[in-house]
């Protein structure tokens, strides 16, 4: 197989990078101060809403998704060289401009959605008009999805919704949203309008990375219409199977982005910063820190690449994609605090930008999977355990 990126994606991927440059960063350092002090803020979801608009008329947005309604068509290989470019900027707000989940479209809602659900979903989406969440997550909810307790009664024309989500990323924000809950018949999917009377956006719960994003959600005899109803009923968990493989590839791809931009720092900060008058470089210590850092980029990289490029053969790689996933983002969080100890006593201080990257790869670990979760499929697919 072979990985050299394709003329038309590095064309791509410089586009992207122009596009970060002209439009993102100098947006980014206007609101510098109030990214640094207190992340991703309401304002700054609003602001991140007019580039996700500029992204769309550039093209650059649901690269990911099917030409037949409006998306770039690119591979999960190509996706991944997309993603490292924009994760790799070092700029935040960049990482909203690609429409993946749980803001943007997915392939759940064009496999399994309705000429309806089409429509009034995922075409929105699809132009950057409205965004959405996934409401999963419940107080005694996490990994186990057998456990959410969220209820959707049937009644005439359609569900009443009760239960309780917490973790909610852009729940405060969305325009509506994908929530799991019990139904007759098993776990299902339904998509919740905003507002819907009986449908209540809690507290914002902040996070380590100090951002506004995640909120509490309440669900009280909250009417959500037949049509409404994604794919079967009872069928939710086979979905999130069948769809997961995306989400945890994108998160890996992020990881590796990441990574290539603390090995670069780390790498300018080692050759410029002197101390008893010789670059910090000079020392063993600092060489053999970024000599593993590099070694396990190219290991989380090559196991990225190989694990997409099967995936876009059609291969069932939901065990590479449990281990790519699971090398990736430990192994960022692994450079990430090296970078912090490289960088000393700077590298703790909230003017280092190797400090906020250490407390925001921190939810790689966790998001999309834990890496428990993914050591367990890992093992369930060898054959161990059940």
């Amino acid at each position: 197989m072979d990985f050299e990126v394709p003329e038309e994606i590095q064309e791509l991927c410089r586009a992207i990078g122009t596009f970060i440059d002209r439009e993102v960063r100098p947006v980014e350092e206007k609101h510098h101060d109030e990214l640094e002090s207190r992340g991703v803020t309401p304002h700054l979801v609003g602001v991140a809403r007019d580039i996700m608009g500029k992204s769309v008329d550039a093209g650059f947005y649901a690269l990911g998704m099917p030409e037949d309604v409006g998306g770039g068509g690119l591979g999960e290989l190509g996706m991944c060289f997309v993603r490292e470019t924009v994760a790799g900027s070092g700029t935040w707000l960049s990482l909203l401009m690609m429409g993946d989940l749980p803001f943007g479209p997915n392939r759940m809602l064009y496999e399994l959605g309705s000429d309806l659900q089409r429509e009034r979903y995922l075409m929105p989406l699809m132009r950057g008009e409205k965004t959405t969440c996934i409401a999963l997550s419940e107080p005694d909810a996490g990994s186990d999805l057998s456990a959410v307790q969220t209820k959707a009664e049937k009644v005439d024309g359609g569900y009443l919704l009760n239960g309780k989500k917490h973790y909610t990323t852009n729940a405060p924000y969305c325009d509506f949203m994908q929530v799991f809950t019990r139904s007759e018949h098993g776990h299902s999917i339904l998509l919740v309008d905003k507002p819907s009377e009986g449908l209540e956006i809690g507290r914002i719960q902040k996070s380590m990375g100090e951002d506004d994003l995640q909120s509490e959600v309440f669900f009280d005899d909250c009417f959500v219409p037949e049509e409404n109803l994604v794919g079967e009923e009872g069928m939710a968990f086979a979905y999130a199977a069948r769809f997961l493989s995306n989400e945890r590839i994108a998160i890996a791809s992020t990881a590796i982005g990441v990574m290539d931009r603390l090995v670069r720092l780390m790498v300018e900060h080692a050759t410029t910063r002197e101390q008893f008058g010789r670059p910090i470089g000079d020392n063993q210590a600092i060489q053999w820190m970024i000599s593993d850092s590099l070694t396990e980029l190219y290991a989380a990289r090559s196991m990225c690449y190989d694990t997409a490029w099967r995936a876009d053969q059609g291969e069932n790689v939901m065990q590479q994609v449990s281990m790519t996933k699971l090398f990736a983002t430990e192994a960022v969080c692994r450079v990430a605090d090296r970078a912090v100890q490289i960088f000393g006593g700077m590298g703790y201080m909230r003017e280092c930008p190797v400090e906020r990257i250490y407390r925001i790869v921190r939810v790689m670990r966790i998001a999309g999977g834990s890496s428990e979760i993914q050591r367990m499929v890992i093992a369930r697919t060898a054959g161990v355990g059940n």
